[in-house]
C-alpha cells in the first residue's frame, strides 16, 4: 500500500521477551495514535498534491458458495487400512467402476455482501462458522480441492488469474516464518519483495523534481520523520510497520520456533500482519489476528489500521476472536457468519438494532461483540430474550439470514456505496502492472535472504566440513598410495574401489540438500500464494550459493585425497578429477532438491531420496557390472548419473602413462584399457567430456524440474475438516457444560491443597549476539527482576501485562520448565522448597504452544495423559467417566475421533487445539495448575466456557495461575486476584481485584496522572491500556517503582512470609515412586500411544511399505537368477552386490524415512517428561517396540520376493538365515536413526550424521575392498562394521555350501567356498559370532538412544 514505509525505526531498538530495555536518555520515543494520524494526513496530503493517486477498491461478492467433498465417520480416519481402502476407491471411482463414498459439506451458503474502501469491517463468527474460507475466497486464496460457486468482483470486475495478486493480501491466523531471521529482517523481506521502498523512492523523486515546491506540510513531515526514527536507519517501510506494530523492543531478535528461543507468540502474530501490511495492497483479509496479543496492543494495532483505512482509502475485513468493546468501536462495518450464512452485514451502529427489532436486547454491561456471537447460539440465546419468556422460541440461524436478507439493512449498505467515491469507475489494474518490483530485484533480495540463512545455519554447513573432511581422511589411508600398485588388473581394481568410494561420498553429501529444502518449503507456499517469492527467485538463489560450497566440499575431498591414495599425479588430471567430483555434487544436489520439491514432506522427500539412491547406485555399473545386466535393462544403465560420474573419472585414472604396462584382455593391450573393459566402461576418452557434460546437464535438468515443482505443486497438507458426530449429542454436551449437569461431581478426584511462593524471583539469559552487536555491553539479559508472590489455593489468578512484559517466561521458572538461563531466588509449595521430580507430580502446564502427538485422535491424548497423571488407585472405569467429563467440559465430545494433526498444516484448528491443551491438564486433576494464555485462539463463548471451567476447579480448592491477554468484563472478574508485570518483567500490581474490579480500579486511579475508567468500560482493557509502556512514557511514571513503595507491597510481603512457613503438623510432599504408575503400566500405556500413533500415520507406513515392493522388485529384475548358475569369478562378484545392497540400503531407508516421524514426536516427548507422565525407559521401549511388527511385515514382503528371483537355493534353512539377518539389520538401522535424532538438535544434523556412518559402513562392509586387502591397521573396524556383520552372514549362509567350480583370473580354478574363505575372508568359527555381534549392536544402539532422550534436551527455553 502507499503508505507502507514511511517512519524509520532502524536496529537500536532493543530486545523483547520479557526484557529490560535500554536507557531511556537513548531509547527512541513511542509512536503514538496522534502522531500517525497526523503523518498519514501530511503524506495524504502530500500525495494529492503531486498528483499520486490512491486506487479505492470495492469487494461485492454474489451468492457465494464453497464445497468440499468430505469423508465422514470412522472413514475420515486416516488408519492404514482406511488409506489402502481409500486410495482403491478413489483409483475405481476415477475409472468410474463405483460411485465415490465422499459427501458434499457446505461450507459457505450462497451469501452476497459488499466490502466497501476507506472503512474497516469486522467479520464476527464462532470457530466453524466459515471465517477463514470466506476470507480465502474474497482474497483469491481458496484451495483447489474446494468446489468454489458464485462472484466475487473488484470494482465491478469479476476476480480471475487476470486480477493482480499484489492488490489484495490474506493475512493467515498461523504463523509461517523462518526461525533463523529477526524480525526486521523478515518484514524487510517482505518490503522487497513487494517493492515498496521502490514505491517510496518515486514519491521522493517526484518531490524533488516539482520545481520549488517546499510547503509547511514538507517540513512537518520531514521533522516527524526525524523525530520518530531518532537518528535510527533509512529503511521506512520496514521501520514504520516495525513501530506501528509495536515491534521495536524485539525486532532484532530471532522469530524462533519450538526448538530455538525467540520471540513470544503475540509478536509472532504482530510479525505476521507486518508481512502484509508493508506490502502494496489495497485490500486487506486478515484471519484471527489477535490470537496471542493482550487486548491493549490489540486496540494499538486496530487503532493504527483504522487510521491506515481511513485515511489511505484502504479495504480491509479483519476477523478477531474476542475484540473488546473500544476495539469494537474502531470497526465501521460488522459481518456475522454462522454456520456459513450471514446473518448479519452492515454498519456496526445498527448491529444491536437488528437483533433488537428480532426480539433479542443486548444487556448495559455486556460486550457487544459477545453478544452477537451468543444470540445466534441455542445454549445461550434465550438469556437475550427481551419479550415474554413464555412467549420464546428458539431463532434458528436460518431464521436470522432470512430476516437479515428481507430487512432494509442489504439496501442500506447499497445506498452508502453508491455515495462512496466512485470506487465504481475504478477498474483494477491491468495483469501486466501485477509487479511493481523488476526481476533482479527479486532475485537480489532472495540472494541476500539465501545468504543471510547460510551464515545462520552455519553449524550444518560447518559439521558438513567436517564430515567430508573426516571421510577424506579414512578413504585416503584406507588406499594408502604406499600400500597401491599399479602394475595389475587387481591394483586397477582396488584404484576403482576407491574412485567409485569418491563418487558415492559426494552423492550422499548433497543428499542433505532433502532436509534444508523440506525446511524451507511451508514459508515459501505462504510466500508465494502472496506473490511475493516466485519459485525460480528462491532455486535460483539456492543454486548459486550452492555453488562455493559445492567447490569448497569438493575441493578439500580432492586436494586430501587425490595425492596421498596416488592418482595420476599429473595436475591436469588433478583439476579433471575435481571437475568430475564438482559435476557429480551439483547433480546430486540438484536431484535431492528436486525430489524435496515433489515429496513436501520430509518422510515422502526421504523415501524418495532413498529410492533415487538405490535406484542409481545399482544401475550405475559397479554393483553390477553393464554386461550382466538384462539386455531390456541397460537402458537403466544409461540413465543413472553415476554411470557418467564413474565412466569419467576412471577414464581420466586409467588414461594416464603409468596404467599402460601390457596386458592383454580381449582388445585391450594395457592394464588401463582391461581394467576398464572388465567393468564394462567406456575406453576411449571423448567420453570423459561428454560425460561430464550430461553430469552438469542433469543438474541443470534438475534444478529446472525444481523450479516448476515450486511454482505449480500446492502445500501437501490440508486442513481436515472435522465433522460432528450428531447435533443432537453435540447441543446435550454443551448443556452440560453450561449447566454443571451432576455428573460434574463425579470429577472431584483426590488431591492435597497447595500455595506456592515466590520470592525475589530472577531470570538472566546470555545476551543474545543480535543484541550485543547493537552496543550492549552487558554480558546477561535480564528477563524478569525482583518478582515475588504467592498463588494459594482455592484462589484464581490472574498473570497480566502486554505483550512481551514476561508472563510466560514466569511460568516457565515456576513451572520448571526452562531449560536455559541463569535464575536467583526461592520458590516453595506449602512452605517447603520446591523439588522439581515432586512438584511435576502434582502440577499442570498448558504451554502457550499447543503441543500434541499429531497422529492421535482427540480422545486418545486425553486418555493417555489420564492413564500416566491420575493416582494408580483410580479405576478404568472412573478415569473413562472422567475423561469424558472434561471433554464436554471444554466442548470437544464432538471432537473425539478428529485427528490432532500438525499444527498450521492439517488436523484441529488453533482453537481446538488450544482446548485440547487445557484438557490434557485438567484430566490430570492437579494441586496447582499454571495456564498460558488458556483462552488465546478461542471466540468470545468458547472462552467463557473454558473460563466457567477452570472456576469450578479452582472452587474445589485448587490452585490455578492463567496468563491472559483479552479477557472480557465477565471473564475479568471471575478472577480472584491479579498480578500486573510490565515490560521488563517487573511486577506493578499483585493483589485482590475485589467486587467490580474495584481494588485495582481504586489502586491504579490514585497514581497521579493516570486516566480515570470510563463508566462501562472493561476494567482489564483499561489497565492494559494504562500500563503500556506508551502511556508510561506519556505520564512520566515507573508502575514498579510505584508499587514497591506502596502499602499493597508491604501486605504482600507479609502474606509471603507467612505462606513461606509450613502449616503445623504438615510434611513435605513425598511420593515412594518416581510416578503415579508403575514401569509395567508406563510401557503398556506409551506402547499403546505409539500403536495408536503409528496405526494412523499412513503417510509413514504406505511410503515405507510401497518403497519396500518396488525396491524387492528392482533388486529382483535387476539381479534376475544371478544365484542359480555360479561359473566365472564375476558371479561371485554379482551376488555379493544383491547382498551388499540389501544388508545396506534397505536398512538406510528405514532409518532415513523414520527420523522425521521420531524427530516430531521428540518435541512431544519433552513436554510430557517435564509433566512426569513416564520414565524415559519405558518411552524408548515403546518407540523400538511398535516397530518390530512392521518392520517384520517389511521383510517379509522384501524376502519372499527377492529370495526366489534371485535364485537362491529354495531350502528352508537358507531362508530363514535370510530372513534373520534381514529383520536384524532392519533393526539396527531402525535403533541407529533413533538414536541420532536423540543425539542432535535438528533433523538436518540428525540426517548428516547418519550419511557419515552408512558410508563408514558402506566402506568397511567387504564389498568396496575385501577384509583382506584392507590395511592393518583398518581392519578392526571390518568388525566394527554391522553392515559388514551382515554381508557376512548372508554371504556365508548362502553359498558357504556351494561347491561349484569357477575361475578365478591368476589363481586358476577353485571352489565357490574356496574363493570366498580366501579372498572375503569368511570362515565357519565367525558365524556364530556374527549372529551374536548383531544382537550386540541392537542393544547398543537401543541403549545410546535411551541415555540420549533421558540426558539431553535441545530446547531452549
Amino acid at each position: 500500500m502507499e503508505l507502507a514505509g514511511v517512519g524509520g525505526l532502524e536496529d537500536e531498538d532493543w530486545y523483547d521477551v520479557g526484557t529490560t530495555t535500554a536507557p531511556a536518555a537513548t531509547k527512541p520515543p513511542p509512536l503514538t495514535h496522534d502522531d500517525n494520524r497526523g503523518f498519514l494526513r501530511m503524506l495524504r496530503e502530500k500525495k494529492e498534491r503531486l498528483g499520486v493517486e490512491a486506487h479505492k477498491v470495492e469487494v461485492r461478492f454474489e451468492r457465494l458458495a464453497v464445497e468440499a467433498d468430505v469423508r465422514v465417520g470412522s472413514r475420515a480416519v486416516p488408519t492404514l487400512l482406511n488409506s489402502a481402502v481409500n486410495a482403491a476407491q478413489e483409483l475405481a471411482t476415477s475409472v468410474h467402476m463405483c460411485v465415490t463414498r465422499k459427501r458434499p459439506m457446505r461450507i459457505i451458503n450462497e451469501v452476497s455482501g459488499v466490502i466497501r474502501p476507506s472503512r474497516m469491517t469486522l467479520l464476527l463468527g464462532a470457530p466453524g462458522s466459515g471465517k477463514t474460507t470466506l476470507l480465502k475466497a474474497l482474497a483469491g486464496k481458496l484451495d483447489s480441492s474446494l468446489k468454489f460457486k458464485g462472484k466475487v468482483m473488484y470494482n465491478g470486475e469479476e476476480m480471475n488469474h487476470s486480477t493482480p495478486q499484489y492488490l489484495r493480501a490474506y493475512v493467515s491466523q498461523y504463523d509461517l516464518h523462518h526461525a533463523e531471521m529477526t524480525v526486521r529482517e523478515t518484514i524487510n523481506f517482505s518490503s522487497k519483495m513487494f517493492g515498496t521502498n521502490n514505491e517510496f523512492e518515486m514519491l521522493g523523486e517526484a518531490i524533488r523534481r516539482k520545481k520549488g515546491v517546499i510547503n509547511k506540510v514538507d517540513q512537518d513531515l520531514d521533522s516527524f520523520i526525524k523525530a520518530t526514527t531518532f537518528g535510527e536507519g533509512s529503511n521506512l517501510t520496514t521501520n514504520y510497520i516495525i513501530k506501528i506494530l509495536g515491534l521495536s523492543e524485539c525486532a532484532d531478535t530471532l522469530v524462533g520456533d519450538e526448538m530455538r528461543r525467540g520471540i513470544s507468540g503475540g509478536q509472532k502474530k504482530r510479525a505476521t500482519i507486518g508481512e502484509m501490511l508493508v506490502g502494496l495492497a489495497r485490500c486487506f483479509f486478515m484471519d484471527d489476528i489477535s490470537t496471542g496479543l493482550d487486548s491493549s496492543t490489540t486496540f494499538e494495532i486496530m487503532k493504527f489500521l483504522q487510521q491506515m483505512a481511513h485515511l489511505m482509502d484502504l479495504t480491509m475485513v479483519i476477523s478477531l476472536l474476542q475484540p473488546p468493546p473500544e476495539t469494537l468501536e474502531l470497526f465501521d462495518d460488522i459481518i456475522l457468519l454462522c454456520e456459513g450464512q450471514i446473518v448479519y452485514h452492515g454498519p456496526r451502529e445498527n448491529a444491536t438494532d437488528f437483533f433488537e427489532s428480532m426480539g433479542f436486547k443486548c444487556p448495559d454491561r455486556k460486550n457487544v461483540a459477545d453478544f452477537l456471537q451468543e444470540v445466534t447460539s441455542k445454549m445461550d440465546q434465550k438469556q437475550y430474550w427481551a419479550g415474554d419468556q413464555n412467549k420464546y422460541q428458539y431463532h434458528t440461524i436460518e431464521n436470522f439470514a432470512q430476516s437479515f436478507r428481507t430487512s432494509y439493512l442489504p439496501l442500506l449498505v447499497e445506498d452508502k456505496q453508491c455515495s462512496s467515491n466512485n470506487t465504481g469507475k475504478k477498474k483494477v489494474v491491468k495483469v501486466n502492472a501485477s509487479r511493481r518490483i523488476s526481476r533482479w530485484n527479486i532475485f537480489k533480495a532472495c540472494f541476500s535472504r539465501e545468504v543471510l540463512l547460510l551464515k545462520r545455519n552455519s553449524p550444518v554447513h560447518i559439521f558438513k566440513t567436517i564430515q567430508i573432511t573426516v571421510m577424506a581422511l579414512v578413504i585416503s589411508t584406507l588406499f594408502l598410495r604406499t600400500k597401491m600398485s599399479h602394475d595389475s588388473v587387481l591394483d586397477a581394481n582396488k584404484y576403482m574401489g576407491a574412485l567409485f568410494m569418491a563418487v558415492v561420498i559426494v552423492n550422499f553429501n548433497g543428499m542433505t540438500e532433502i532436509a534444508m529444502t523440506i525446511k524451507r518449503l511451508p514459508t515459501f507456499y505462504k510466500q508465494r500464494e502472496l506473490l511475493a517469492l516466485p519459485g525460480w527467485a528462491l532455486l535460483c538463489s539456492v543454486y548459486l550459493i550452492s555453488i562455493p560450497i559445492s567447490l569448497l566440499e569438493t575441493g578439500l575431498w580432492t586436494c586430501l585425497t587425490y595425492y596421498v591414495i596416488g592418482y595420476a599425479p599429473s595436475i591436469i588430471r588433478f583439476f579433471q578429477h575435481f571437475l568430475v567430483l564438482f559435476s557429480m555434487h551439483q547433480m546430486s544436489m540438484g536431484l535431492y532438491r528436486f525430489l524435496a520439491a515433489i515429496g513436501r514432506t520430509q518422510v515422502m522427500a526421504n523415501m524418495l531420496g532413498t529410492a533415487a539412491l538405490i535406484a542409481i547406485y545399482i544401475l550405475g555399473g559397479f554393483v553390477i557390472s553393464k554386461d550382466d545386466l538384462q539386455p531390456w535393462l541397460r537402458w537403466g544403465y544409461w540413465t543413472s548419473p553415476f554411470t557418467y560420474a564413474q565412466n569419467a573419472i576412471a577414464l581420466n585414472e586409467f588414461h594416464d602413462k603409468r596404467w599402460a604396462t601390457e596386458f592383454y584382455y580381449n582388445n585391450a593391450n594395457t592394464v588401463g584399457e582391461a581394467i576398464l573393459m572388465i567393468r564394462g566402461l567406456l575406453t576411449e576418452w571423448h567420453w570423459y567430456w561428454i560425460c561430464v557434460a550430461i553430469l552438469f546437464g542433469y543438474s541443470l535438468v534438475f534444478n529446472i524440474f525444481s523450479i516448476f515443482a515450486l511454482e505449480f505443486m500446492n502445500s501437501p497438507h490440508k486442513h481436515q475438516l472435522n465433522i460432528k458426530t450428531t447435533k443432537a449429542n453435540f447441543v446435550n454436551h454443551r448443556q452440560m457444560a453450561e449447566n454443571g449437569n451432576s455428573s460434574n461431581d463425579q470429577a472431584i478426584l483426590p488431591f492435597r491443597p497447595l500455595s506456592l511462593v515466590f520470592d525475589h524471583i530472577h531470570y538472566f539469559v546470555d545476551m543474545p549476539k543480535e543484541i550485543a552487536n547493537n552496543g550492549a555491553t552487558e554480558k546477561k539479559l535480564q528477563l524478569l527482576q525482583d518478582v515475588s508472590g504467592a498463588f494459594r489455593p482455592g484462589v484464581l489468578t490472574a498473570l497480566m501485562g502486554i505483550t512481551g512484559a514476561g508472563k510466560t517466561t514466569l511460568l516457565d521458572v515456576l513451572a520448571g520448565r526452562k531449560t536455559g538461563g541463569y535464575i536467583e531466588g526461592t520458590i516453595k509449595i506449602a512452605g517447603y522448597p520446591k523439588k522439581q521430580e515432586t512438584f511435576s507430580r502434582i502440577s499442570g502446564y498448558c504451554e502457550q504452544s499447543d503441543i500434541h502427538s499429531p497422529n492421535l485422535t482427540v480422545h486418545e491424548s486425553l486418555k493417555f495423559s489420564a492413564w500416566l497423571r491420575l493416582p494408580s488407585n483410580v479405576k478404568p472405569h472412573q478415569r473413562d467417566m472422567f475423561i469424558e467429563e472434561v471433554m464436554s467440559l471444554v466442548e470437544l465430545t464432538d471432537l473425539k475421533n478428529a485427528m490432532v494433526g500438525i499444527p498450521g498444516a492439517t488436523g484441529l484448528s488453533a482453537e481446538q487445539r488450544k482446548r485440547l491443551t487445557i484438557a490434557v491438564e485438567l484430566v490430570a486433576s492437579p494441586s496447582i495448575i499454571f495456564m498460558d494464555e488458556p483462552t488465546t485462539g478461542l471466540d468470545a463463548r468458547a472462552a467463557a466456557i473454558v473460563m466457567r471451567t477452570v472456576r469450578k476447579t479452582v472452587d474445589t480448592g485448587r490452585t490455578v495461575v492463567c496468563t491472559i491477554h483479552q479477557p472480557s468484563i465477565e471473564i475479568f472478574e471471575s478472577f480472584d486476584e491479579l498480578l500486573l508485570m510490565k515490560r521488563g518483567g517487573q511486577l506493578i500490581y499483585s493483589g485482590s481485584l475485589g467486587p467490580l474490579s474495584s481494588n485495582m480500579i481504586k489502586y491504579f486511579e490514585a497514581i497521579p496522572g493516570v486516566p480515570k475508567i470510563n463508566k462501562g468500560q472493561n476494567p482489564a482493557a483499561w489497565v492494559l491500556d494504562i500500563s503500556s509502556h506508551i502511556t508510561e512514557y506519556e505520564i512520566g511514571v515507573d508502575y514498579a517503582e510505584i508499587y514497591r513503595n506502596s502499602s499493597l507491597y508491604r501486605e504482600n510481603r507479609l502474606l509471603i512470609d507467612e505462606l513461606e512457613q509450613p502449616e503445623p503438623n504438615t510434611d513435605d510432599l513425598h511420593f515412594p515412586q518416581g510416578y503415579w504408575q508403575n514401569f509395567t503400566t508406563q510401557c503398556a500405556a506409551c506402547l499403546w500411544k505409539q500403536n495408536c500413533a503409528y496405526w494412523k500415520n499412513s503417510e509413514h507406513n504406505v511410503v515405507r511399505f510401497i518403497n519396500t515392493f518396488a525396491v524387492s522388485i528392482m533388486f529382483g529384475v535387476v539381479f534376475w537368477k544371478i544365484g542359480s548358475n555360479i561359473k566365472v569369478e564375476q558371479d561371485v562378484f554379482n551376488i555379493l552386490g544383491i547382498v551388499y545392497g540389501s544388508a545396506l540400503f534397505l536398512g538406510f531407508m528405514n532409518c532415513s524415512i523414520l527420523q522425521p516421524v521420531v524427530a516430531m514426536e521428540r518435541v512431544v516427548l519433552y513436554r510430557e517428561k517435564a509433566a512426569g507422565m513416564y520414565s524415559t525407559m519405558a518411552y524408548a521401549i515403546a518407540q523400538v517396540a511398535v516397530e518390530l511388527p512392521y518392520m517384520l511385515v517389511q521383510v517379509l514382503i522384501f524376502s519372499s520376493i527377492v529370495y526366489p528371483m534371485i535364485g537362491f537355493q529354495l531350502s528352508a534353512a537358507k531362508f530363514f538365515w535370510f530372513f534373520l539377518y534381514l529383520v536384524m539389520s532392519f533393526m539396527y538401522y531402525t535403533l541407529y536413526g533413533m538414536m541420532t535424532v536423540a543425539l542432535t538438535p535438528n533433523i538436518e544434523i540428525a540426517m548428516g550424521l547418519s550419511f557419515l556412518i552408512f558410508i563408514f559402513w558402506n566402506v568397511f562392509s567387504g564389498f568396496i575392498i575385501a577384509r583382506e586387502l584392507m590395511p592393518v591397521w583398518w581392519r578392526w573396524v571390518y568388525w566394527a562394521d554391522p553392515a559388514a556383520w551382515t554381508v557376512y552372514g548372508l554371504m556365508f549362509s548362502q553359498l558357504a555350501d556351494r561347491t561349484e567350480q569357477i575361475l578365478v583370473p591368476g589363481l586358476g580354478v577353485q571352489t565357490v567356498r574356496e574363493f570366498l574363505e580366501g579372498y572375503l575372508g569368511l570362515q565357519d568359527r565367525y558365524f556364530e559370532l556374527v549372529t551374536c555381534l548383531h544382537l550386540a549392536i541392537i542393544g547398543l544402539f537401543a541403549f545410546l538412544f535411551f541415555l540420549a532422550i533421558k540426558h539431553l534436551n535441545f530446547q531452549r527455553r
